[in-house]
C-alpha cells in the first residue's frame, strides 16, 4: 500500500509540474523575439506576472524542490513590425526607422521620396534647398523665403526654410511622416503634413559605434557616436559624419566630373535629471557643405538652341570671370556650395502629477552660398550665384495630461517662431541675347508667428474614442530693402537700379479638427476625420523689375476628409492598414508666370481660386514565417484644378512676333490633371538565415515605383517620366548584433531618371537622379 502511495505521489508531482511549466502570462510588447525564460526573482521590466494559486499537489512538489529558484515560462507577443501604439491612434503616418534609413544610405530628407507612399522631395532646381508635396500639396519655392505646406521637424523643433530642411541626416532614431493638415497638437499649423525627424539621445549605458560606407564613384559616408553617463543623473551623446565623393555627372564638352560631396557634421546632446521629475536635454549642432552643386542637363534650349543631350547624366558649365568676381566667387571652377548651419536647443519635460510640462527652445543659424548653372551648357545664359543668410528662433511650451486609462486626454500649448533672412541673387543672361546682362536682386525678410492650439481625445465607450482640435496662428511677415540692380553692360548702358518700400503679409486664421476611431476587435479599427489647415501667404522675391510683382499671395487652405483603419492579424504576423482620403484645396498657392512689359515673362507665385486631390493609401507587413519580414507601401492620387487661368508663355511669345508688344495671353486649367504621380509603390522584402547559433545572413531587396509627374501643367517637355528602382543588398551578422559587414547595389538596374525639371531661361532644365551604386559598409556597436 506504502508502495502504490508513493507511486500515486509520483504521479501527481509530475503531472503537477509539467502543468507548471505551460502556465504562462501573455504580455504586450511592441518588438519582442519568441519565448524567453526568466527567474521569477528577476521577471523582465514591463512583464506582470502573476503566481499562480498553488494546489495540494504543487505545495507538495514545491516542498520537495525548495532548495531550487522557481521558474515560470512568460511568453511574450510577437510584433517584428513595431510602433504597436500608433495601431490604437486613427492617423496616417508612416514610419521609417533608423535601420531602413541606413540601409538606403539617406544622409538627407532628399532621400526619404522613395519610402514613403505619395511623398515627393525634390531640390529647388540644382541648389541645396529642397521643396516637400504631400498627397498632391506642396509648393515649388524658388526662394526659400516662403512657409513649407509641408513642415518639417527634428527633435520638435519645425525648420521652415527649405536650407535648412536640406542640411545632413545623421545618428538618426527614426523618421515619421505624418499625412494631411496638422498643427492641432504641436508645432505650427500646415496644410499638406509634417516630417518628424527624431535624432538618437544619450543612453544611460555606455554605448559607441561606427560605420563606414564605401560604394562606387568613390562615395564614402562615415558615421560616428559615443554615449553613456557622466553621472548618475546626467548622460551625453556625440555623434559626427563626413560624406565625400560620389560625383557621377560628366562634362559633356571636357569630361569632367561634378556632383562630388563634401560634408560633414556633429551633434552633442547632454541629459540631465535634477529629480525623479524632470529631465532636460541640451543640444547643440553645426555642419558644414562644400560640395560641388549638383548639375543640370539640357531638355530644351531657345537661348542658341543648344541640342538636348540624350544622357540625362551629361552636363556642362561655364561662367565668367567678371561674373564670378562680381559674386564674390574668384578661383571657382565648377558649380558649388558653400554652407554653414549650426543651432541649439532645450528640451524640458516636467512630470506635475496631472500633466506634463514641455518646453522647447531652439536657435538655427545658417549661411548659404550656392554658385550653379542652370542652362547646363558653357554659355552664361542662366549662370545664378545665391546667398542667403537667415536665422531662426522657436519657443514652444506645452501641457498634456500624463494618464493613458484616462477617458479625457488632451493637449494644449503655444508656439512662437522668429525668422530673419538677408537674401541676394545675381543672375548672369550676359550671352542669353534676350537679356544681355548681369541682374542682382536683394532683399530682407522678417516674419514671426504666433500659435496657439487644444486636442481632446474622450472615450465614449470602450471602443468608441471621440477627437476634436482647434489651433490659431497668426503669421506677419515683412519684406523691406528691395532692390534690383542691372549691370552696365554695352546692349544696357544705363545702370538700372529699382528700390522698393516695405510690403507687409499678415494672415490671421483658425484651423480645427475632428474625429472618430472605433475599436471593433482588439486587432481592428476604424477611423475618419475631418480637418482643416491653411497657409500663410508670401512673395515672390526674385528678378523683380516692377512693384506689382511684390504683391503677397493669399493664404491657402485645405479641407480634408480621411477615413481609414488598422488592423493586425494571426498573432502580429500580418499587418494591414488602408486609408481613403478627399481634399478641398482653395487658393493654392503655385509657381506660376507674369507678363512684365519691355522686360519680358517671370516668375510669380500666384494662387489658384479651387483644386481637389483624392487618393488612397495601403500598408502590408507580414512576418509568414521566422526570419521572413515582407512589406508593402501603395499609394495612389489624383488631383484637378477647378478654377485656374494661368499665362500660356507660348501665346505669349506668339503674340509679341505678331504685333511686337508684350501682353498677357491666358489659358483656362479647368479640370485639367494637377500631374501629381498617381501611383508610388514601395517595398521590401528581407530573410534572416540562422548559420549555427552564433551568426546570421540577411539578403534582402527593396524596390520603389513613382508614376510620371508634371509640375507645370500644359508643357510635357516639364514631365518626369516614371521611374521604377531595385536596390538588392546582403548582411552578415553575430547573433549579439555588435557589428556587421554588409554588401549591396542601389539603382541595380541602372535606370536613368529625373528627380525634378525646371525652367530656365528661355529653356528647361533637368536635374538626374543617382545611378548605379555598389558598395559595402562595416558596421560596429556596442
Amino acid at each position: 500500500m506504502f508502495r502504490y502511495n508513493n507511486y500515486f505521489l509520483l504521479c501527481g508531482t509530475a503531472l503537477a509540474m509539467t502543468l507548471s511549466v505551460f502556465t504562462e502570462t501573455s504580455v504586450a510588447a511592441p518588438i519582442t523575439k519568441g519565448a524567453v525564460h526568466k527567474h521569477a526573482s528577476h521577471p523582465k521590466a514591463g512583464a506582470t506576472v502573476q503566481k499562480p494559486v498553488l494546489s495540494p499537489v504543487q505545495h507538495n512538489r514545491k516542498a520537495m524542490q525548495s532548495s531550487q529558484p522557481e521558474t515560470i515560462m512568460v511568453r511574450q507577443t510577437r510584433n517584428v513590425f513595431g510602433q504597436a501604439a500608433r495601431q490604437k491612434q486613427g492617423i496616417s503616418v508612416t514610419h521609417i526607422d533608423a535601420a531602413d534609413l541606413a540601409r538606403h544610405q539617406v544622409t538627407d530628407v532628399k532621400g526619404l521620396m522613395n519610402l514613403a507612399p505619395n511623398l515627393t522631395v525634390q531640390p529647388q532646381g540644382a541648389s541645396s534647398s529642397v521643396n516637400f508635396t504631400l498627397r498632391g500639396v506642396g509648393l515649388n519655392d524658388f526662394t526659400s523665403n516662403n512657409t513649407p505646406s509641408v513642415m518639417t521637424y527634428v527633435d520638435g523643433v519645425a525648420l521652415p526654410i527649405g536650407y535648412m530642411a536640406g542640411a545632413a541626416m545623421f545618428d538618426m532614431a527614426g523618421v515619421d511622416v505624418s499625412n494631411g493638415p496638422s498643427g492641432y497638437t504641436h508645432g505650427q499649423t500646415v496644410t499638406a503634413g509634417e516630417i518628424n525627424v527624431q535624432t538618437a539621445d544619450p543612453t544611460k549605458a555606455l554605448h559607441y559605434g561606427a560605420s563606414e560606407d564605401i560604394a562606387t564613384y568613390n562615395r564614402s559616408i562615415t558615421n560616428l557616436y559615443v554615449s553613456g553617463p557622466i553621472t548618475s543623473n546626467v548622460q551625453y551623446r556625440i555623434a559626427g559624419f563626413t560624406q565625400q565623393g560620389g560625383g557621377f555627372q560628366k562634362n559633356i564638352n571636357t569630361g569632367q566630373t561634378l556632383g562630388n560631396a563634401n560634408k560633414g557634421g556633429l551633434r552633442a546632446k547632454v541629459a540631465w535629471q535634477p529629480d525623479d521629475k524632470t529631465n532636460i536635454v541640451f543640444s547643440g549642432n553645426w555642419m558644414q557643405d562644400n560640395s560641388q552643386a549638383t548639375g543640370v542637363y539640357n531638355i530644351q534650349d531657345l537661348s542658341r538652341n543648344t541640342p538636348a543631350y540624350s544622357n540625362n547624366r551629361d552636363t556642362s558649365w561655364g561662367f565668367r570671370p567678371e561674373f564670378l568676381k562680381l559674386s564674390g566667387n574668384e578661383g571657382q571652377t565648377k558649380p558649388s556650395y558653400n554652407n554653414t548651419f549650426w543651432g541649439a536647443g532645450v528640451n524640458i519635460t516636467r512630470n506635475l502629477g496631472f500633466a506634463n510640462l514641455t518646453t522647447i527652445s531652439a536657435f538655427q543659424q545658417m549661411y548659404v552660398h550656392n554658385l550653379m548653372d542652370l542652362d547646363g551648357t558653357r554659355y552664361a545664359i542662366y549662370d545664378v550665384d545665391v546667398n542667403t543668410n537667415a536665422n531662426m528662433f522657436s519657443q514652444e511650451v506645452k501641457l498634456a495630461s500624463r494618464n493613458p486609462q484616462s477617458r479625457l486626454q488632451w493637449t494644449v500649448g503655444m508656439y512662437y517662431d522668429r525668422t530673419q533672412m538677408r537674401s541676394s541673387i545675381f543672375n548672369d543672361y550676359s550671352q542669353s541675347g534676350s537679356r544681355p546682362y548681369v541682374q542682382r536682386t536683394s532683399y530682407n525678410q522678417d516674419q514671426q508667428a504666433f500659435s496657439q492650439y487644444g486636442h481632446l481625445r474622450f472615450a465614449l465607450t470602450k471602443r468608441l474614442h471621440l477627437q476634436a482640435g482647434l489651433t490659431h496662428e497668426s503669421d506677419d511677415r515683412t519684406l523691406y530693402n528691395m532692390r534690383t540692380m542691372r549691370y552696365n553692360t554695352p546692349a544696357y548702358p544705363t545702370p538700372f537700379d529699382n528700390r522698393y518700400g516695405r510690403h507687409g503679409a499678415l494672415t490671421n486664421q483658425f484651423s480645427g479638427m475632428g474625429g472618430i476611431e472605433y475599436q471593433a476587435f482588439n486587432n481592428l479599427m476604424f477611423y475618419g476625420s475631418i480637418r482643416k489647415g491653411f497657409k500663410p501667404g508670401g512673395f515672390t522675391a526674385n528678378n523683380t523689375v516692377v512693384e506689382s510683382q511684390l504683391n503677397p499671395t493669399k493664404p491657402e487652405s485645405l479641407l480634408a476628409y480621411e477615413v481609414g483603419f488598422k488592423s493586425d492579424y494571426l498573432h502580429h504576423k500580418l499587418r494591414i492598414n488602408g486609408d481613403a482620403f478627399w481634399y478641398d484645396y482653395h487658393n493654392q498657392q503655385m509657381i506660376g508666370l507674369a507678363v512684365i512689359p519691355r522686360y519680358g515673362v517671370v516668375g510669380q507665385y500666384v494662387n489658384i481660386p479651387k483644386s481637389r486631390i483624392w487618393g488612397v493609401e495601403m500598408e502590408i507587413d507580414a512576418n509568414p514565417i521566422p526570419g521572413l519580414v515582407l512589406h508593402q507601401h501603395i499609394g495612389y492620387e489624383r488631383g484637378n484644378y477647378k478654377d485656374f487661368n494661368a499665362i500660356d508663355s507660348t501665346a505669349v511669345a506668339l503674340a509679341y512676333i505678331k504685333t511686337g508688344v508684350l501682353s498677357a495671353q491666358y489659358k483656362n486649367f479647368n479640370n485639367v490633371d494637377m500631374g501629381i504621380p498617381k501611383l508610388t509603390l514601395e517595398g521590401s522584402a528581407s530573410y534572416k538565415v540562422k548559420l549555427g547559433e552564433a551568426w546570421g545572413l540577411t539578403p534582402y531587396v527593396d524596390y520603389s515605383y513613382r508614376g510620371s509627374q508634371l509640375n507645370i501643367p500644359g508643357n510635357n517637355l516639364y514631365r518626369l517620366p516614371a521611374y521604377f528602382l531595385l536596390d538588392a543588398g546582403l548582411t552578415f551578422a553575430p547573433k549579439s548584433g555588435k557589428w556587421s559587414v554588409s554588401a549591396y547595389a542601389n539603382n541595380l538596374l541602372n535606370r536613368h531618371y529625373d528627380v525634378t525639371r525646371d525652367t530656365g531661361l528661355n529653356g528647361i532644365f533637368g536635374v538626374p537622379g543617382t545611378p548605379r551604386m555598389v558598395g559595402g559598409r562595416l558596421k560596429v556597436d556596442f
